[in-house]
């Protein structure tokens, strides 16, 4: 049944109340699930929201992954593509509500377990990725490079006004720092 419920709708639907608040009922009525449908299948609402937020967690890693392997693309527009699907792309869920990061886990300050192994999973992507199309200067700092990129996408997802401000700065700091 989980691959006929929305991730995405359950979270949108967390995200306008909080997890706490939001009912088991509401839940059901965002993903077009029976309440006892939901209960069947996960057993209790925190494994509904671990599901849900793990699926997020693992979508992102995938598209930010996949953006790394686009060999028609330049690294730069790789790397921006791999942050931005990676935690850019949840910035309108982020803020959309006071509960914003409470979907958005990839993008909090001490995210769980899940987050940080997926992180080093995406840093791992972007650092080989810096050594197989790097300039030479890069490529020595490639791991060191690809954390720092990370943590700068992190910190920009809450610093920037919007998203096209988010991509144009993240573009900017991408380009400066393969460059140098």
């Amino acid at each position: 049944m989980s691959d006929r419920i929305s991730a995405d709708s359950l979270l949108a639907a967390a995200a306008r109340t909080g997890f706490r608040k939001a009912s088991m009922d509401d839940l059901a009525r965002a993903t077009g699930v029976s309440r006892q449908a939901l209960y069947n299948r996960f057993g209790s609402k925190d494994a509904l929201i671990d599901w849900a937020i793990r699926s997020r967690i693992d979508r992102s890693l995938a598209e930010a992954l996949g953006s790394l392997d686009n060999p028609a693309a330049a690294l730069v527009a790789r790397l921006l593509a791999a942050l931005d699907a990676w935690v850019g792309q949840h910035m309108i869920m982020l803020r959309a509500s006071p509960h914003g990061v409470d979907v958005a886990p990839m993008a909090v300050p001490d995210p769980g377990e899940a987050v940080r192994a997926a992180e080093r999973r995406l840093v791992a992507g972007m650092a080989n990725a810096i050594r197989r199309g790097g300039p030479g200067t890069a490529v020595a700092r490639a791991g060191s490079l690809a954390q720092a990129l990370c943590w700068t996408a992190k910190g920009l997802v809450h610093a920037a006004p919007d998203h096209a401000a988010f991509r144009r700065e993240l573009e900017s700091i991408v380009g400066a720092l393969l460059a140098r």
